[in-house]
């Protein structure tokens, strides 16, 4: 069955892997990214969540985030962790490679969507970020509609936003494999982005051009 649907995560996949993101947190931080997410992971089991959940599902302001996790923490942050969001985007670029990959499949006539487990104050990076990137038909951000990836909801709610035509199915990329295994539970394709290169031609595959590629 062809694609008729593209969605793609942002963190990890359209950026650098979230785990360069999370040692600029610890590097300005001058705490040990393990102590900062064992940290993490006790406000959000507190609130029934897991991980970024708290943010994600703007539960939590960064700010009351912050506050609590830093009442977590045993090192003594050397920066405030309420400004979480201009360490974790400093210097992160976007993979211009993958956003023009989605622009030739939005030429072949499958609508391109940005699914993303988001945060309300890191929008204005990613704004930054995607620029003059305007192949996106529409948008999902869990921090806006209480819903996050892997909740079988998440993807309940995309298909009623962007339906796959008739005939054909919903294809995510996303670099972690919890959420790329629901997407299949929802009756979708699944593509877990490891690498630019192995997610281009894995998309050439699944979505050939009509017409020669550069």
């Amino acid at each position: 069955m062809p694609v008729g649907v593209l969605w793609c995560d942002f963190g990890g996949v359209l950026t650098p892997p979230v785990q360069e993101a999370a040692a600029r947190v610890s590097a300005a931080s001058g705490v040990p990214w393990p102590e900062l997410y064992a940290a993490a992971e006790q406000v959000a089991a507190e609130l029934g969540l897991h991980s970024l959940g708290p943010l994600e599902l703007r539960v939590l302001t960064q700010r009351e985030w912050a506050d609590r996790l830093t009442a977590r923490l045993v090192t003594v942050p050397a920066v405030d962790l309420g400004r979480w969001d201009e360490y974790w985007y400093a210097d992160r670029i976007l993979d211009r490679t993958l956003a023009e990959e989605l622009r030739r499949i939005a030429g072949q006539g499958v609508r391109v969507g940005l699914l993303t487990n988001s945060v309300a104050e890191w929008e204005r990076h990613r704004t930054r970020m995607l620029g003059d990137v305007d192949v996106f038909t529409a948008t999902v951000r869990s921090h806006e509609i209480g819903l996050a990836k892997p909740d079988p909801e998440l993807f309940r709610h995309a298909d009623a936003v962007l339906p796959a035509p008739a005939g054909t199915r919903a294809l995510l990329i996303d670099d972690q494999a919890d959420n790329c295994a629901a997407a299949e539970r929802n009756g979708w394709l699944a593509i877990r982005h490891r690498s630019t290169a192995a997610t281009v031609a894995r998309l050439r595959q699944v979505v050939p051009s009509t017409r020669p590629l550069p």
